[in-house]
């Protein structure tokens, strides 16, 4: 058992950061500064760094390139926290930060991250101040504060005062020689760090250590030399459970909010100690606004706190102080996040009060998700891949979930293109045979993404299918109908928006229902030797048809014109027209010579619209000899229909990510959708 307890002590030892507990004289601090300036960055420099120590890539949005900032893949806890689909917005806020670093406006505003209910607001805040702490416990990202040595004093019930709000050690300098040191520091900045903002320390001494430097500085006679060897530099490690550099905020009941949560408040014990209320020593730095500086303000719903006490946020914006009952003014260096959804917004903006409050805002707007793919990952983030407490996750659901909740968030598009298509479209997913605007349509529709289906209700009803579940296994239909049958219930959803988004649940049932006879149509239909075969004979065809030339007969050798019925037939499956069919030949000429030139031979399984399209051919010709009925009856005692439906499960399951009760259930569906098919053909013969 000792050795267990001191492996782990040796391991908590070496997970420490080197000076964590190291007094550091001030002398050697200033050396320390001067060999990495980077120590005297403000909240926002420091902020703004700690994101792109974390590195950046190119992403692709709605065709555009955007920065994506690795930070908000969350380096942290695995990608749980992980942001998806707002790249922009993102861009956005770092642009804020940067803009703040180089003191150009927004590092005097709240920073307002606005939008919808479920939008990650609370997960940027979250990642922003666990980013934070992570990089103070770095070499890059460390900071220091300062402590007094009071032992000379009788009046003092302790012999060391830490500084109450973590101040910035350069503080200690008379402004005057601090702009000496500064500009060394900035030159030094930019020659060694290529720093692309000024460094800044401002402000002036918290009133407590306004006190002891005062009485320090008339015992020494203004010697400030004497008085900084009272002073030792301590190592900064910021921390939200310890309170120290960051802090959170959440609104109370109006009638018991005090302005005190936010500047501090006195403390009558040491009042009785120190003799006076107005005494600097009597008050309690533990107002959030003291507790974050250095670090982050982070504020749940800020808009919903009483007028009067926003107004405690006009100076700590505009002029970087509070100011506390029976206190002088503190000078604070922090980051003042807040949020707020549309309608407090909107009550904040209209009420003609608050306009200095408005002013010294910065708004960011984060929507909704608007990429398909982007909200399936939100999903996957709750549900895994594939199993959730050994339930299966059937192919399809998170997406067409996904899906659904991305049509209540759009505008129905103008012209010829439906909704799903737009959909797919922002998704980067192409129309066959169209071409569309896709910078036009978004333009058209501003409002996008802050309107809809919150991922929280997705997340809450998928949930809930899993809990009902009875066979191990949940499928896209039976998350489709517990979305469906559940939108009454649900007080955040727009009534009278219900069956608009009843008839989202119709669109995706179609676009599901032909994903699923895709796949079952491909294990049936797909096989490699016929697939080949019949598409050399679609390239023997084409190849005659646009070099104007005869095709051999393989068989026969007699030499006969291209059977442009045969080759209509494979080009009508995937929605070739008659006007378009050149096009189409000429494209799979370009990419066969392609091939010839690499020495690749011929495999239409490369490419995938003409894959589809002979698969879909094969299909056509297959379909009406199975008997799907007897195919699937579990009374079937037909050796060769028991053989056939296994091979189909077993290559969904290989293929497409089946089990067994979801492979058996969509060929089900299938053969239920071709039998459909054939009746209403039979109907209008």
């Amino acid at each position: 058992m000792e050795s267990i307890v001191r492996e782990l002590a040796r391991e908590i030892r070496e997970k420490q950061v080197r000076d964590k507990y190291r007094p550091i004289p001030f002398s050697e601090y200033l050396e320390m500064v001067f060999d990495d300036p980077r120590l005297v960055r403000n909240a926002y420099q420091r902020l703004y760094d700690m994101i792109l120590s974390h590195g950046t890539h190119i992403a692709k949005v709605h065709d555009k390139e955007v920065i994506r900032y690795n930070f908000f893949d969350d380096p942290f806890s695995g990608g749980e926290d992980a942001i998806f689909g707002i790249d922009e917005a993102l861009k956005n806020l770092v642009d804020t930060f940067h803009a703040a670093a180089k003191g150009l406006g927004p590092d005097r505003r709240i920073i307002l991250l606005h939008g919808p209910v479920a939008t990650s607001k609370s997960t940027i805040g979250r990642l922003l101040r666990r980013g934070l702490e992570e990089y103070s416990n770095t070499d890059d990202g460390r900071l220091y504060t300062f402590e007094w040595d009071v032992s000379d004093f009788d009046d003092e019930p302790h012999d060391t005062v830490p500084c109450p709000i973590f101040e910035e050690p350069l503080r200690l300098i008379p402004l005057e020689g601090r702009q000496k040191i500064l500009a060394e520091l900035n030159r030094i900045f930019k020659e060694k760090y290529h720093g692309e903002y000024t460094l800044r320390v401002e402000g002036d001494l918290c009133p407590k250590c306004r006190f002891y430097f005062n009485r320090f500085m008339r015992l020494y006679e203004d010697d400030l030399e004497k008085v900084l060897k009272h002073v030792t530099v301590r190592r900064l490690i910021l921390s939200e459970k310890d309170r120290r550099g960051i802090a959170t905020f959440e609104p109370k009941d109006k009638k018991n909010q005090d302005e005190e949560e936010l500047t501090g408040g006195m403390n009558w014990r040491l009042v009785q100690i120190y003799g006076s209320d107005s005494d600097p020593r009597a008050f309690n730095y533990d107002g959030e606004l003291c507790v974050a500086n250095r670090g982050i303000f982070d504020g749940e719903e800020l808009l919903k706190l009483q007028e009067e006490f926003l107004y405690d946020f006009l100076h700590a914006t505009q002029e970087h102080v509070i100011k506390p009952k029976k206190n002088p003014r503190i000078d604070i260096d922090t980051v003042i996040l807040g949020r707020t959804n549309n309608p407090e917004y909107r009550r904040v903006r209209a009420n003609e009060k608050m306009e200095a409050f408005n002013d010294r805002t910065r708004k960011i707007d984060i929507p909704y998700v608007l990429r398909v793919s982007d909200e399936e990952k939100i999903y996957r983030k709750f549900f895994g891949k594939t199993r959730v407490g050994g339930k299966h996750i059937a192919p399809h659901t998170l997406r067409m979930a996904a899906l659904w909740a991305i049509l209540t968030r759009l505008d129905e598009p103008t012209g010829d293109i439906t909704i799903l298509q737009k959909a797919k479209l922002y998704n980067g997913e192409a129309i066959p045979n169209r071409t569309v605007d896709l910078k036009k349509l978004r333009d058209e529709a501003k409002d996008e993404g802050f309107f809809g289906i919150s991922p929280r209700y997705v997340i809450d009803m998928i949930s809930k299918a899993l809990v009902n579940d009875t066979e191990g296994c949940i499928n896209p239909y039976r998350v489709l109908a517990m979305l469906e049958d559940n939108l009454a219930h649900h007080s955040a959803i727009d009534e009278n928006r219900l069956d608009e988004y009843k008839e989202y649940i119709e669109l995706v049932k179609e676009e599901l229902s032909a994903i699923c006879q895709e796949e079952v149509r491909r294990v049936i239909s797909h096989n490699p030797d016929e697939l080949r075969e019949v598409g050399q004979k679609y390239l023997d065809h084409v190849m005659a048809y646009l070099n104007d030339e005869k095709v051999e007969d393989r068989y026969t050798g007699e030499e006969m014109e291209p059977d442009e019925e045969f080759m209509r037939s494979i080009e009508k499956q995937i929605g070739i027209t008659e006007a378009q069919k050149d096009d189409f030949r000429q494209e799979i000429s370009n990419w066969i010579s392609e091939r010839a030139r690499k020495g690749e031979p011929f495999n239409p399984e490369q490419n995938d619209r003409l894959r589809k399209a002979l698969e879909k051919k094969l299909w056509e010709d297959k379909k009406h000899n199975i008997n799907f009925t007897a195919m699937v009856s579990d009374k079937t005692t037909d050796p060769e229909h028991k053989r056939r439906k296994a091979e189909w499960i077993e290559r969904l399951k290989q293929e497409f990510g089946y089990c067994d009760v979801c492979a058996e259930n969509v060929i089900v569906h299938a053969g239920a959708e071709v039998a459909r098919e054939e009746l209403e053909e039979r109907e209008r013969h």
